[in-house]
């Protein structure tokens, strides 16, 4: 298993989108991206994630002149829209074609429907076997699905041997490892990546700075702290070391919207290296889970 700065992966949804509830920055611009990439080369980061539905981060990412460098992930559109199974497929080939040119390189390491429902709705069976044709092409390694829930990992190890997951996991939220879905993912040697260790950087605020919507995370992130001082670390400390207990995870995909944002990301994954915690008794639930999952939070 990697550790340290190598177990990490970069989120760039920032370099093309002013993404992220907590984001003041903005955009991270093609310089600044660069820094970023040259950043994290030169700290064995090699994995970065994008997706089509990031606005310009591909192109951004191909304009740093630094993909071909990376083990490149990235995503479809996605087509549960699409009036009929030709239509979904050609999307997709389509997406992942302008992927390739904007992004600047020959082949990616995997590529992920965007939505596991594109892999379990009604053209999914042929949106599969164009995920496999593309992968038999040589221009993808590994193919698979970002996924949001649980039945979406059961469903999908059900029907289809997937290489790669995208799921969400972090201090608050571990219900995908206390629920067996970790497990099961590794026991069919699937890669794990992780996304939403910091929530949109919602955990790493104090309470009091919580948007009112999100009042309710304050109780569980007041014990979250505290355990964390308890253990003398830093927030970002606790919630990095959240998800780098499972050794399950392969890839923890973390965004950042300036260079001094990843070079403290980065130094935080040194430090973690021979940290010994104990952290058998870290367990803050929430019972809204609503506000756990992004794509839900119109409805607070």
């Amino acid at each position: 298993m990697l550790s340290g700065p190598a177990r990490l992966g970069i989120g760039t949804v920032q370099f093309g989108l002013a993404y992220g509830v907590t984001n003041q920055a903005g955009k991270v611009g093609v310089d600044e991206a660069s820094s970023i990439l040259r950043f994290a080369r030169q700290n064995d980061v090699r994995t970065v994630d994008t997706a089509a539905l990031y606005g310009d981060s591909e192109a951004t990412i191909g304009q740093a002149a630094a993909g071909a460098a990376f083990d490149i992930v990235t995503k479809t559109v996605k087509v549960g829209s699409e009036t009929s199974p030709d239509a979904a497929v050609e999307a997709i080939i389509s997406c992942f074609e302008r992927s390739i040119r904007n992004l600047q390189v020959s082949h990616v390491d995997a590529l992920m429907v965007h939505d596991a429902a594109d892999l379990l709705g009604r053209y999914s069976d042929r949106v599969w076997r164009c995920l496999q044709d593309i992968k038999a092409s040589g221009l993808v390694r590994k193919i698979g699905a970002s996924v949001y829930s649980g039945n979406d990992i059961d469903e999908l190890l059900a029907r289809y041997d997937i290489d790669i997951v995208q799921l969400p996991i972090n201090a608050l939220d571990l219900r995908l490892a206390d629920e067996g879905q970790l497990g099961s993912l590794a026991a069919r040697k699937v890669e794990i990546h992780a996304r939403s260790i910091f929530l949109q950087g919602l955990l790493l605020l104090p309470p009091e700075q919580l948007p009112s919507k999100f009042a309710a995370l304050a109780p569980s992130l007041i014990q979250m702290r505290q355990a964390f001082a308890d253990a003398h670390l830093t927030v970002m400390e606790g919630l990095f070391a959240s998800v780098f207990r499972h050794p399950m995870i392969d890839r923890v995909i973390v965004g950042a919207a300036s260079l001094r944002e990843f070079e403290e990301i980065v130094s935080t994954a040194n430090l973690l290296r021979t940290r010994q915690i104990d952290h058998a008794s870290w367990r803050w639930p929430i019972s809204d889970p609503r506000l756990l999952n992004p794509a839900l939070w119109s409805a607070l």
